[in-house]
């Protein structure tokens, strides 16, 4: 008969091995249950989030920019469900960037603490940073070909006369003109419309070039009769003023006339020159009246102006003279003869009328050269040295060579 051997359980249960075999185990499958718990409980989210560009300088700006990024988040149903898309950001800092050069940079994403970032792409991006500029331009009409026989354009009106371009630096340079293009139709409607302003430009862009205003107001109708177009008056001087003036500015009232003639040959006038006005014998400043030379193209004629009003305007040519050893004197002092004057001497340069600067004569003139020795008791003393002419409203002393003086007993 076999013995079976009796199992003691209670042995078995209460062994340490088996209690701590029991608690890994129960450890074991908490774990699993409470990550499995929360892998079932959280979510992810793709979504497109605006690219920000923060620190780029005032005078930059980014040629063919990354405007967007995909951006993965994770967190629980509650927490994305309730998720305010626009606190999560997605930034490149651009402090320090110069203008003229590329940069690799990262991205950087904010997201508020509730979730968690899982990606972001792209994670970098190039930064092609130009400088920006602005300039203003006149705006330019260009009128259409299909005028019909006998009219012209008139009143012509357009406001702002200039708008401002910007962009970067070298699109900008590439700008020929700035203009619009009324159609017939426009025209004949005589009102004021607004009219989009287009670019006349040497290449094509690489980025973009922003006008502003975008559209200008503009006011012309079609009037009968020849065609007529404004342009400049350009004075015409002869003789030589006196050496002593020079002409400082020359201005007409109007600026501008009126020509009249066939298209062809108004796009060969220029200008219309006044009759030549004698300057020769004028020393002081003179409005007149002049009249006005016709075209020098044969049909273009100045239908409704004869003369107009010429202001000139005169100044006096200043030249220099310098007078050597002009002896420095010694003033504030009862006994000058003490003291001794290191230079003894110096060099004035006087200004006055060219017909009269070449016969200064420093005697005659009163001119002379002095130090201050008012409440000067130490020695040595270095003081500056200073001018007097007797003839001050001729001439006038505008250097002293040298400036300073060295005085000592």
């Amino acid at each position: 008969m076999t013995r079976r051997k009796r199992i003691d359980l209670n042995s078995i249960f209460s062994s340490p091995l088996t209690l701590w075999i029991i608690s890994v185990t129960l450890s074991v499958m908490m774990w699993i249950y409470v990550t499995g718990l929360e892998e079932a409980e959280s979510i992810t989210r793709k979504f497109s989030c605006p690219l920000e560009y923060r620190g780029l300088d005032s005078q930059a700006m980014l040629r063919g920019r990354l405007s967007e990024v995909d951006i993965e988040i994770r967190g629980t149903e509650a927490a994305i469900m309730s998720l305010n898309y626009d606190a999560v950001k997605a930034y490149v800092d651009a402090r320090n960037l110069l203008p003229g050069k590329r940069y690799t940079v990262s991205i950087n994403v904010e997201c508020p603490n509730t979730v968690m970032l899982m990606s972001v792409f792209p994670s970098q991006t190039t930064l092609d940073i130009v400088r920006q500029v602005t300039r203003l331009m006149t705006v330019e009409t260009v009128l259409p070909q299909d005028i019909p026989e006998g009219q012209y354009i008139d009143g012509v009106e357009i406001i702002p006369r200039e708008v401002g371009l910007k962009g970067a630096e070298d699109d900008i340079a590439k700008v020929g003109s700035v203009r619009i293009t009324p159609s017939i139709e426009e025209l004949q409607k005589g009102t004021e419309q607004l009219i989009p302003v287009k670019l006349s430009q040497s290449e094509p862009f690489e980025g973009s070039v922003n006008i502003e205003p975008p559209q200008v107001r503009f006011r012309g109708t079609l009037a009968r009769g020849l065609p007529r177009k404004r342009v400049p008056v350009t004075v015409r001087l002869a003789g030589k003023l006196d050496a002593d003036y020079e002409v400082k500015s020359i201005a007409t009232d109007p600026s501008d006339v009126q020509v009249e003639g066939k298209a062809e040959d108004l796009a060969r006038v220029e200008a219309v020159n006044t009759e030549v006005i004698d300057i020769s014998l004028m020393n002081a400043d003179r409005v007149i009246v002049v009249p006005l030379r016709q075209p020098d193209v044969d049909g273009v004629t100045l239908p409704n102006a004869s003369s107009v009003r010429v202001s000139i305007q005169l100044s006096e040519v200043r030249a220099e003279k310098m007078i050597s050893h002009i002896p420095v004197e010694l003033r504030g002092t009862a006994s000058p003869e003490g003291w001794t004057v290191s230079p003894s001497s110096v060099t004035v340069t006087v200004e006055g009328r060219p017909s009269l600067i070449e016969s200064f004569d420093p005697v005659s003139a009163g001119l002379r050269a002095y130090a201050d020795m008012t409440n000067i008791f130490m020695s040595p003393v270095m003081l500056p040295v200073r001018t007097e002419i007797q003839s001050s409203d001729i001439f006038r002393a505008v250097r002293v060579e040298p400036q300073n003086i060295t005085v000592s007993q």
